[in-house]
């Protein structure tokens, strides 16, 4: 599974997959082989390349606080195609239309917005599917939906337009 980790304004992209047991981890072009033990619900006992590592681990959202030794890590990480999401979708101006688009080929299964109903910024708009998973879109900032351009069981295309918010 591909993630996206957020650290210091960086976007590291991240390869998870499960081996016998294990999990193989690709990172920066570097392959690590990890073990994974969670002794309890904020520790995680790990076994990295051969070698040990505990950590405590905190998690809110997508943040996570790693506490290695007497050092705190803060990240965030995020499914890739949910990350690639949210950024086609990010608000680019504070006013005026905003097009909500899809980020990739799929089929629409759930309009949860009507039009000119109010949205919050993270409010569910569509749910889509797209290679047998469904991915949430939400709305990117505070608005109005203005307009929907799909009907539920609709096939999308990349790019297109899905709803306009004011």
């Amino acid at each position: 599974m591909k993630f996206i980790v957020l650290f210091q304004d960086k976007k590291i992209p991240v390869e998870i997959t499960k081996n016998n047991g294990d999990y193989c981890l690709t990172l920066n072009g570097k392959t690590l082989s990890v073990n994974a033990i969670r002794p309890d619900r904020q520790t995680l006992s790990l076994l990295v390349n051969g070698k040990s590592y505990e950590v405590g681990l905190e998690k809110k959202g997508s943040s996570y606080s790693i506490y290695f030794f007497n050092d705190t890590v803060q990240l965030e990480l995020f499914e890739a195609r949910k990350f690639k999401a949210k950024e086609v979708t990010r608000k680019f101006t504070q006013t005026g239309p905003l097009k909500v688009v899809s980020p990739m080929p799929g089929k629409i299964i759930k309009i949860a917005v009507t039009e000119n109903a109010p949205v919050t910024e993270g409010d569910s708009l569509i749910i889509m599917e797209a290679m047998k998973m469904q991915n949430e879109l939400k709305a990117p900032r505070t608005g109005i939906v203005k307009r929907i351009h799909v009907k539920e069981g609709e096939p999308v295309l990349p790019f297109q337009t899905l709803v306009i918010l004011e």
